[in-house]
């Protein structure tokens, strides 16, 4: 089978010669440091997720109730791994209030709000 010609670097400015078309060696990490950042910039709630306030308020709410409801009221047990705000920051749930918040496993947390963000986007 053929092999494909050596193609240059796609970074802007950069002539080295790849055997695979893509970046050189020396461009990969930026490429991915970059994307990196740009994603956590597309989340205006990441930062609060990163705050000292967050984090103790997370680890006393696993604390007190470590099983996820959703799996909890269906009679199975398995540990919460997510505190998840019933009423989302998006729609207008409050930050640090205990009673907005309940432990999920990861599997359920995606689930509610892969429901939630389907239901938004079918909203005007």
């Amino acid at each position: 089978m053929p092999r494909s010609a050596p193609t240059p670097c796609r970074y802007p400015g950069c002539a080295e010669v790849v055997a695979v078309p893509g970046y050189c060696d020396g461009h990969r990490p930026l490429i991915h440091r970059d994307y990196g950042r740009a994603r956590r910039g597309f989340d205006a709630e990441v930062g609060f997720y990163q705050s000292k306030d967050w984090r103790v308020l997370r680890a006393a709410v696993l604390r007190e109730s470590p099983l996820c409801v959703v799996c909890k009221a269906k009679e199975r047990l398995i540990a919460a791994g997510v505190v998840d705000h019933v009423v989302p920051l998006k729609d207008g749930g409050a930050r640090f209030d205990r009673d907005n918040l309940q432990p999920l496993c990861v599997s359920c947390h995606n689930r509610k709000t892969a429901r939630e963000t389907a239901g938004r986007r079918q909203t005007p």
